[in-house]
């Protein structure tokens, strides 16, 4: 039976209300978005409420003579699994919509009430 490396991600949003002085609003939101310009605060949250949906960001079909001492749920090394899946010459497969974005539906803005 064929045997897959899959990173998957749930994304927890994390928020934080900052006041930025720019001439414009394009100069501001480049600020915002830059961590040395504008450093995170210790006020900063973590939003599970607005976190989105598991998904997978990158799969690979591992050879049936690869590693055959990696065990399917036996608690693989993390490590190992990331160098095998991005530093081999392993081929990335394709990841279908419907598992690469999830149900994903922007309801309402994070951090806002």
């Amino acid at each position: 039976m064929p045997r897959y490396i899959i990173e998957r991600q749930y994304l927890v949003p994390m928020f934080e209300h900052i006041l930025v002085e720019a001439p414009d609003l394009d100069t501001a939101c480049r600020r915002a978005v830059d961590d040395l310009a504008e450093p995170w605060g210790e006020d900063a949250e973590l939003c599970f409420d607005d976190a989105r949906p598991t998904t997978v960001s990158c799969a690979a079909e591992l050879p049936e003579d690869f590693e055959p001492e990696l065990q399917v749920g036996e608690g693989d090394d993390g490590y190992t699994l990331s160098a095998l899946l991005y530093s081999s010459e392993l081929e990335h497969l394709p990841i279908s919509d419907e598992f690469a974005h999830g149900d994903e539906v922007q309801e309402s803005a994070v951090g806002f009430v």
